[in-house]
């Protein structure tokens, strides 16, 4: 009798661990999980923003962030400025565009912005962009979030 009083005892045991113990660990690690974004640790990062021109691709390293952008307007575009913040420092123009540039329609250019020291952490740019349509003067913004190594 005693022996079924003992089995008996750790069926009731893994219950209580299956039924109760184990979804709070679940419920733990979700929240963990939403709290902690999985794209911040240890993520080459992404760009998001400028919908008429599409940043493609993109590098950040010690020295600075290159961009490559699609001018996806439908014609050329003048008066071309780049600029970027990085951690929310002062905007800065690019290296190719300043403002007094041109970028012909469908055509894949490279920008970028050098010396900038960044320190091996992670790293946040906000970008701008200005430029004439042959109508109007537009602007757009984006977003770059990178881990130098």
């Amino acid at each position: 009798m005693q022996t079924w009083l003992k089995i008996l005892l750790i069926i009731a045991a893994a219950i209580v661990v299956l039924f109760v113990v184990l979804p709070i660990v679940i419920v733990v690690i979700a929240a963990l999980v939403f709290l902690i974004n999985p794209t911040q640790i240890s993520s080459t990062g992404d760009c998001a923003g400028f919908q008429k021109l599409p940043i493609g691709n993109f590098e950040i390293s010690s020295d600075g962030l290159q961009i490559q952008i699609t001018n996806q307007t439908g014609r050329n575009i003048e008066d071309v400025g780049i600029k970027a913040s990085f951690d929310h420092g002062e905007y800065i123009n690019s290296s190719q565009y300043n403002g007094d540039d041109e970028i012909v329609a469908n055509a894949i250019t490279t920008v970028s912005w050098t010396g900038q020291n960044l320190v091996r952490a992670s790293h946040t740019m906000d970008l701008e962009v200005s430029y004439f349509d042959g109508d109007f003067t537009r602007t757009a913004t984006a977003s770059c979030r990178g881990v130098v190594n």
